[in-house]
């Protein structure tokens, strides 16, 4: 959903600030009068005054519970409020906000959230107060089967999010009526992280994380032009209940153990992204920590198995690099502060699964491909060459086009060649162990041999050769070199400076007289040391990928070790 242009902002305060570091407060409403000086009050969208028929009243649950419900039964067009607030005026800089919410009430329409970092004044003429805030929506108003959240920035009421560029995601699933632990992180000046957070219960699983909001003193993609671009530095927190609509009209509304914490909100994680994907083997981790924060522990490690890093990182940065191909890495950042632990999110990336060489994606056409792979044919041209390397975009190992070779290899030289220049590459950075091609040819192909030469840019070269049957495959495979034979041949791996393919021998083919056999080449890569069970072993019980099952797979599993979801239900 979208709240541009409505007043949308819920918590304030007032501006003659006298601290900014921000002492924690807890309400849980079990005693009257609450503890802490509430000050509610309905902010209309209309100048009406306040509403007579808006209020705050704390209840009691059956099971003896109190909590605060926020309530409206009029519409704003009938001189209801549209927003009911309630706020603390105890100010903060990095805070954490949250709160027990309940997706139910008598009318659809509602929602309902918090906000931070929060400052107003009052102007009756505009319908109570003029206020700037972060906020976070829990969004109901479509009925608790279309549960979603949101953050969003809020200048004078109004809501300045650019078209498009709202912070929102929906919640899984649609059995919402229920209650839920939501929280708000605010984190750093400039620039400032806002992150909005869902979960099953305080200290519970997690249900929606929305992903950080960055705002700083420039004008931010998300964000309107020519509104007020600086992030704001410190506020007061507090919460609200909305309602627009005229029908069904108000809000009902309800809030329990609301608390406001300067060392509670969370490490901000920021490279690699989450759910980060083709993430290079040397990444730097990088993250923000909140300003209670006297020290951090780092955890990482494949999905399923961090591990805390010893010796802790003396800077909020870490490179644990190099990492292997085509795996997923989590990580977090756990802040250490006067008052214990604040455990931060779990952030994953993937890395790439390979070091590309060549994927012929770059050649828009046949002649381009050759000035990168020479045909090696002196004295002739490409017309009057046994053989051509084209661009085929109808066969394919990856991508969406690989190179094709035609040769007439019962023609003298009896060969075909061609050859790919670069400038020197060193091939065992990242622990690079193997060589792979991707080949095709067809069944009715004479059998020829495939070779690849390496060479070096001391002028050194070796090569390696395929069996010659293999070009009467008409399925795509690869063939994977022991990067060490090049080595042990001379070749300096550090140094790599040009690739040869050879089709043929050097001695007729045994083609017809004008046969034109194929042979299609794709994706060339560096690949890691791979996996190869080539025993067909049972290896189901490798939880973390490692090629063996062994006791650091038994402590993965023992980690959620009675763990169960119930059958037969969402």
């Amino acid at each position: 959903m979208s709240h541009r242009n409505v007043p949308a902002i819920v918590a304030v305060c007032v501006l003659s600030v006298v601290s900014i570091a921000g002492a924690n407060w807890f309400e849980s409403f079990e005693t009257n009068p609450s503890d802490l000086a509430w000050d509610w009050q309905s902010v209309e969208a209309i100048t009406y005054g306040q509403s007579a028929t808006f209020a705050a009243t704390r209840r009691q649950a059956p099971d003896g519970n109190h909590y605060i419900a926020i309530t409206e039964s009029k519409s704003a067009a009938l001189k209801g409020a549209a927003f009911g607030v309630g706020f603390v005026s105890e100010p903060f800089t990095d805070v954490r906000i949250g709160a027990v919410v309940n997706v139910t009430g008598d009318a659809t329409a509602n929602y309902q959230g918090f906000g931070a970092r929060a400052s107003y004044f009052a102007h009756p003429q505009a319908g109570g107060v003029i206020a700037d805030a972060y906020i976070m929506h829990i969004n109901w108003e479509a009925g608790p089967a279309n549960l979603s959240i949101d953050v969003e920035k809020v200048v004078q009421i109004k809501n300045m999010m650019r078209v498009g560029g709202d912070y929102q995601i929906r919640v899984p699933g649609y059995l919402h009526r229920r209650s839920y632990y939501a929280q708000l992180d605010i984190v750093g000046a400039d620039p400032t992280y806002v992150t909005g957070a869902l979960y099953e219960y305080e200290g519970g699983p997690l249900v929606a994380r929305l992903r950080t909001l960055v705002d700083t003193a420039g004008n931010d993609y998300w964000e309107d032009p020519a509104v007020r671009d600086a992030p704001f530095m410190s506020g007061v927190s507090g919460v609200f209940a909305q309602n627009e609509r005229p029908d069904p009209a108000g809000f009902n509304v309800t809030f329990d153990n609301i608390f406001s914490v300067s060392d509670g909100p969370a490490a901000v994680p920021l490279a690699p992204a989450d759910a980060a994907a083709d993430v290079s083997l040397s990444p730097t981790l990088t993250w923000v920590e909140a300003a209670f924060a006297a020290s951090h522990v780092l955890w990482f490690g494949p999905a399923g198995d961090m591990q805390p890093i010893h010796p802790e990182p003396a800077a909020r940065s870490y490179a644990p690099g190099p990492l292997r191909t085509g795996v997923t890495y989590q990580w977090r950042v756990d802040q250490i502060g006067p008052s214990g632990t604040v455990e931060g999110p779990v952030s994953s990336f993937t890395t790439i699964p390979f070091i590309v060489i060549e994927d012929f994606e770059s050649y828009p056409d046949d002649n381009a491909l050759r000035l990168a792979w020479d045909p090696n044919l002196p004295g002739a041209s490409i017309a009057d060459a046994n053989g051509l390397n084209c661009v085929d975009a109808a066969e394919f190992h990856d991508g969406a086009q690989s190179m094709r070779i035609d040769y007439q290899n019962q023609k003298p030289p009896y060969y075909r060649q061609m050859t790919r220049a670069f400038a020197p590459q060193d091939w065992t950075a990242e622990g690079m162990a193997t060589l792979m091609l991707a080949f095709r040819g067809k069944q009715d192909n004479a059998a020829q041999s495939l070779t690849l030469h390496l060479g070096d840019a001391g002028g050194h070269t070796a090569s390696q050769t395929n069996p010659d049957y293999a070009r009467q495959s008409d399925q795509w495979h690869e063939w994977h070199i022991d990067l060490a034979a090049f080595a042990n041949a001379g070749v300096d791996l550090t140094a790599v400076n040009r690739i040869t393919l050879t089709l043929g021998d050097g001695t007729p083919s045994g083609q017809g007289a004008e046969d034109v056999d194929t042979v299609y080449i794709d994706a060339i890569r560096l690949q890691q040391p791979q996996c190869y069970n080539a025993g067909s072993l049972d290896l189901r019980g490798d939880v973390n990928g490692d090629c063996a099952v062994n006791l650091r797979d038994l402590a993965i599993t023992a980690a959620g070790w009675l763990n169960s979801g119930l059958a037969n239900t969402p």
